[in-house]
Parts: structure tokens; C-alpha cells; sequence
């Protein structure tokens, strides 16, 4: 198996997939396999498993909003479509950590770099991301760094 983890699960799960006549879990596979080659293929070497998961995230957040304008424009068809994506990638993502445990990390980090003001706002988000960066979700961090900074 490589050194990829994640991109080699997908890959198995794909044949497995394509044998068993699962055409839509294919399709899916096939799509998030296709991601991760051309980010591979654009910086011109193969992703880490770190990497892959930011490719991951990246693709649902694209298929979020895809999701949100197909609701808001009553196509149930594709949104369900959308879903589903999103639901596939979900399962090769690491769980992320809930908000209580972000709390923590961040009130953590705001006292080991001494930040006090949301100036030190990007000391504290570096911090967290190089610890934490595959396991939290940083738009989440960021609004707990303002509210905490930010009084």
C-alpha cells in the first residue's frame, strides 16, 4: 500500500465498487479519485495523506455550495446528488473534533502564544493548524479565536 492511505482506500474500494455493480458509488469514486489526481498532476507530485485531505475537504465545500443553490433553486434531484458526494467523501475524512474540544484547543493556544488581541489572531490560527489541521475545522477556530480574542 502507499504512502497514501486515503487515496489507496478510495482506489479499493472503487474495484470493489465496479464488481459488485454499485454504479453510483463508481461514480462517485471515480470523482474524488479524478480530484486528487489533478491536484497531484497541478503540484507536479503525489499528495500525503494531509494533503488528500484538504483536497477532500476542499471538493465538499465545492459540492456544499452546489448543494445550497440547487436547493434554493428546487432541484431535489441534483441537491440529493450533491448529498450523496458529500456523504462518500465524508467517510474517508478524520473525524473532527466537536466544538467543546475546539474551544479548548483554542483557549490553549491563545494562552501558550500569549495572544490578547485579535492582532495575534494569526499566531494563534498557525498554531492551531500545523497541531491540528486535519482534525478541526478551521472556520470554526476562527470564530471561537474572534469571540475569545475579541473581549
Amino acid at each position: 500500500m502507499s504512502d497514501n492511505q486515503i487515496k489507496a482506500k478510495i482506489q479499493e474500494e472503487l474495484v470493489s465498487s465496479m464488481k459488485s455493480g454499485h454504479k453510483e458509488n463508481v461514480e462517485i469514486l471515480r470523482y474524488i479519485i479524478s480530484f486528487i489526481t489533478k491536484e497531484e498532476k497541478d503540484h507536479n507530485k503525489l499528495l500525503n495523506e494531509s494533503e488528500t485531505i484538504q483536497v477532500l475537504k476542499k471538493s465538499i465545500k465545492r459540492n456544499q455550495e452546489s448543494l445550497d443553490q440547487f436547493t434554493k433553486a428546487g432541484r431535489t434531484d441534483l441537491a440529493n446528488k450533491e448529498k450523496k458526494e458529500i456523504e462518500v467523501i465524508q467517510r474517508y475524512l478524520p473525524e473532527e473534533l466537536n466544538e467543546e474540544e475546539t474551544r479548548k484547543i483554542v483557549q490553549k493556544s491563545i494562552e501558550s502564544c500569549g495572544a490578547s488581541s485579535l492582532k495575534d489572531m494569526g499566531k494563534v490560527m498557525s498554531e492551531i493548524k500545523n497541531n491540528y489541521g486535519d482534525k478541526i475545522d478551521m472556520s470554526t477556530v476562527s470564530k471561537q479565536v474572534k469571540v475569545l480574542l475579541g473581549s
